[in-house]
């Protein structure tokens, strides 16, 4: 008996499955001839633990060689395409493990595997490109074959890694619903910008933690100490020797006093701001470039100090000086043009760049507290009788050299005020005009020198400017401001996040513009596209039994509980986690009231999202998962279990018209079934166990969706309202939901909880199929209450199967299948159409009379393979497959042609398989 393997695979005649995790229905296994050696069998199950080790799960489903005639494998109900688990073994394991090489690149890149591809594809792997490898995989569904070369050249700047974890195929399907309106230049362009988009942000990161090593890490308080006690050595000389503490209050400074001190701290401000620029270059691009850029900056801001001032500034009793115009002069001699710098040299540049965070600081506190001194009756002095205005002498010079950060002409910060009448009255912006020369308009009273202070010290810790507000006499400057993303703001963190984010918003409703010439140009629309305010709004209904819930410690961890209240929440959630609660059908069971959201966060990190659903008088765990989709340690799982497990719901009222009792027999007894009371209760227990899967829910999710049209249902609750349904009706419900997509619909359809149960039970024999019309005995055993809802289940499966079939449909159903293609989909459309007078058009597809179907990988109509595996399927539809050889030999195979695209079959058969 063949077994159902991952992406649509089958064992073949005379092979099995040795599974490496028992009962888990997506566990790799071994897969080799079914009379193997024990010995044999258990060495191939050493290997594919190896395998699963090195690689991940995901690698065991590319069909690696195991040794002994054995190969890797994943039972059918593991996620995620072929794609992703060849990507995943090419890591860990040779190329030629995987087989052939046709089919490594066919399984990457479907039909834009050419040899130029494959060429491009071995250097980027034997370069360790992996990165610019999956996404090239990612977009081959978008891009011809010349631009997936041009990908898969793509290289991320040293010591970063823009695809570091997330599946292609996942990927793919985001880059899909953002790009697919565009044409196919347009395309690459876009993902080109995208990959920019993201090593441009790791590179700016990367750099920012390469400053922030390279600054010293204990000398801020000892350099606060010498630097406020240089500033206070004039003082103290006016104060003169011997003066009382009763003189030293009574003592008032001279009017130009603050002008005098805000002009030595200028100075010092401008020569802090020289050394933290060049040290951020120093750190991020070396030596050579920094020297030769930062020259004329350095040369500025050293001519703010005389040499008097530097050697006041030095102490050779203090470990360092107290202003780092000192230090900054010490930088040009060896730094001056034509030299070649030595390690010496640089040992020598470091040592003093790596207290430009701390002098910056220090300056930039020592103005703040000079300022905060002032009133808004104070003036500054330039001399005793105000002869003329405050000049801070060298500001100019320094800003011809240096330039501006911040725009003048948007610098609204009020000016100091100043005693003499030619002292600057309005902002510096309300005073340019056209042609106004900004370094000349510009005042120190603007303190346009201490926002560029703030903007340098920045990205020492980790931010690229500063935050700067106005305020009269003292702007609020904040060099490490907590900022927070706006929750829909795409994630810049990766590839897939950048994308995941972007698709989440296109989700919700935005449209992208139709002429993009980059990923930020695609970003801020999308962003600020109506449609995606309008659907971010609503609060989703919270449960009573779960109102306290937000903000707790989940018992027996420190992980703090945090309930999803609206859609921008859930979209905040899924761009960091790269997973898809942000997507709209979370949004809308969690607004009907079908689910609670929660997301665990240690110390504000998220760590995992749960997904609760009722079931009877209690809540489950529908979903719990880790970032990327990953799973959770299994401590952390049994913790959320037994937390749920106390919970109990409060069980809203069903406005469905519950089932009719069934007919009690004379004296209130129930009507015996005339089978044994063990096969009843082993049926009971097999159907408890099955309702019990995490697909069922799913399924029921989907039939709750497909009612959303006519009312909110809950998913127990639309089951039964689906099993009474006219047939008419339920086309129509079909048909609307099949432009959503036919693939929830086909998997929700395959889910048939009382067959399988009736499938594990010893006696099944006695049981019958339990579906179509039933004798008596069998109606009264589906009418239990333990049985009733899985064989509702079973009856709307077959009913929605039958609709998909309906001939009105077809086009629709076809059109449906070529946007979502899936082996056993696509097979059992060309069957039904094959086996059928159809009314759409059909292209032939074989020869009449040949068996052989031509695409990757081939297949044969007959032999055990996804063709004879999909004939039930096809008869569900409707189709009379007991005709299909007949067919076949007259008319050969034949398949809708809204199933086809410009690629023809091998292009779905392939994108079938992926």
């Amino acid at each position: 008996m063949s077994e159902r393997l991952a992406f649509g695979v089958t064992t073949g005649p005379g092979s099995r499955c040795w599974p490496l995790t028992p009962g888990d229905p997506a566990c790799p296994v071994a897969v080799g001839p079914a009379g193997a050696d024990p010995t044999d069998a258990a060495t191939a199950l050493a290997a594919l633990a190896g395998l699963v080790a090195d690689g991940g799960v995901q690698a065991a489903g590319a069909g690696v060689d195991l040794g002994g005639g054995f190969t890797s494998a994943r039972l059918a109900d593991a996620p995620g395409d072929r794609r992703d688990a060849v990507l995943a073994a090419l890591r860990v394991v040779d190329g030629e493990r995987l087989g052939d090489r046709s089919s490594v690149l066919v399984a990457l890149f479907g039909l834009s595997a050419t040899k130029r591809v494959g060429a491009a594809a071995h250097t980027a792997i034997s370069e360790g490109r992996w990165a610019a490898l999956r996404l090239a995989s990612a977009a081959s569904d978008l891009l011809g074959p010349e631009q997936l070369e041009r990908v898969l050249a793509l290289r991320a700047p040293e010591g970063t890694d823009p695809f570091p974890r997330g599946d292609a195929s996942t990927l793919a399907r985001h880059l899909a619903l953002v790009l697919d309106r565009y044409p196919k230049p347009r395309r690459l362009a876009l993902v080109e910008s995208l990959w920019r988009h993201v090593c441009d942000e790791l590179a700016h990161r990367r750099d920012l933690a390469a400053l922030a090593d390279s600054q010293a890490t204990d000398q801020l308080d000892g350099l606060r100490a010498r630097h406020r006690e240089h500033l206070d050595e004039p003082l103290l000389r006016q104060l003169g020797t011997g003066t009382t503490l009763a003189q030293a209050a009574r003592w008032r400074p001279p009017r130009w006093w603050t002008a005098a001190e805000l002009g030595r701290l200028l100075h010092d401000a401008i020569a802090a701001t020289a050394l933290l620029r060049f040290a951020r270059t120093l750190a991020a691009e070396g030596l050579v470039v920094a020297a030769r850029r930062h020259r004329a900056e350095l040369v500025a801001a050293d001519a703010c100090l005389t040499d008097r001032e530097r050697s006041e500034a030095s102490d050779r009793s203090a470990a360092h000086p107290a202003r780092p115009g000192r230090y900054l002069h010490d930088l040009l001699g060896p730094l001056r043009p034509g030299r070649t710098f030595t390690d010496r040299t640089e040992r020598h540049v470091r040592q003093r760049v790596a207290l430009a965070r701390d002098y910056g600081v220090v300056v930039q506190d020592a103005v703040v507290g000079v300022l905060y001194g002032l009133d808004e009756n104070d003036r500054l002095y330039e001399c005793w009788d105000a002869c003329r205005p405050w000049r801070g002498e060298r500001l100019a010079q320094w800003r011809a050299a240096a330039g501006f950060t911040r725009s003048p002409w948007e610098w609204e910060q009020p000016p100091l005020p100043d005693a003499h009448p030619d002292g600057p009255k309005g902002t510096l912006a309300e005073r340019l005009t056209p042609g106004t020369d900004p370094v000349a308009a510009e005042r120190p009273h603007d303190l346009l020198w201490l926002a560029d202070l703030a903007d340098a010290l920045a990205p020492c810790f980790g931010h690229r400017t500063a935050e700067v507000t106005h305020r009269r006499l003292v702007p609020g400057l904040s060099h490490d401001p907590l900022v927070a993303p706006a929750p829909a703001d795409p994630s810049a963190d990766s590839v897939p996040l950048a994308a995941a984010g972007v698709a989440q918003l296109v989700a919700f409703g935005a449209t992208p513009p139709p002429r993009c010439a980059s990923w930020d140009a695609l970003v801020e629309a999308v962003s600020a596209d109506t449609a995606v305010a309008e659907a971010s709004v609503g609060a989703f209904p919270v449960p009573p039994e779960l109102s306290t819930v937000d903000r707790m410690t989940l018992p027996g961890t420190s992980l703090v509980v945090e309930l999803g209240r609206d859609p921008r929440q859930l979209a905040a959630w899924s761009g960091y986690m790269g997973n898809c609660i942000g997507d709209h059908w979370y949004a809308d069971d969690a607004r009907a009231g079908r689910c609670v959201l929660l997301a665990l966060r240690d110390g504000g990190r998220l760590v995992a999202n749960v997904d609760l659903r009722r079931r009877g008088t209690g809540w489950h765990v529908e979903e719990l998962r880790a970032r990327f989709n990953d799973p959770v340690e299994p401590d952390l799982e049994r913790a959320v279990t037994t937390w749920v497990a106390g919970l109990t719901a409060v069980v809203p009222e069903v406005t469905v018209v519950p089932e009719p009792p069934p007919v009690r027999a004379t004296g209130g007894t129930r009507r015996p079934t005339g089978l044994p009371a063990e096969l009843v209760r082993a049926l009971t227990t097999a159907v408890e166990h099955e309702l019990a899967r995490p697909r069922v829910g799913a399924a029921r999710r989907v039939y709750a969706t497909l009612l959303d049209g006519d009312g909110d249902f809950d998913e127990q609750a639309a089951v039964v309202a689906l099993k009474r349904t006219r047939p008419q009706r339920l086309a129509e419900l079909v048909a609307a939901a099949l432009e959503r997509g036919v693939g929830p619909l086909w998997r929700a359809s395959g889910v048939r909880p009382l067959a399988a149960a009736v499938a594990s039970v010893p006696g099944r024999e006695r049981l019958g199929a339990l579906s179509g019309p039933l004798p008596r005995s069998s109606r009264t055993l589906v009418r239990r209450p333990a049985i009733a809802p899985a064989y509702a289940m079973d009856v709307v499966a077959l009913a929605i199967r039958r609709a998909i079939g309906t001939a009105d449909l077809a086009r629709a159903v076809a059109s449906a299948v070529a946007r979502d293609p899936t082996p056993e989909l696509v097979c059992a459309t060309v069957i039904a159409a094959t086996c059928t007078e159809s009314t759409v058009d059909v292209v032939r597809v074989t020869e009449p009379g040949a068996t052989a179907v031509p695409g990757f990988p081939a297949t044969d109509l007959f032999t055990d393979g996804p063709w004879r595996h999909a004939l039930p399927a096809a008869a569900e539809l409707g189709a009379p497959v007991e005709v299909f050889e007949q067919r076949v030999a007259e008319k050969g195979l034949l398949a809708p042609a809204a199933l086809l695209g410009r690629g023809g079959w091998p292009a779905l058969w392939a994108r079938a398989h992926r």
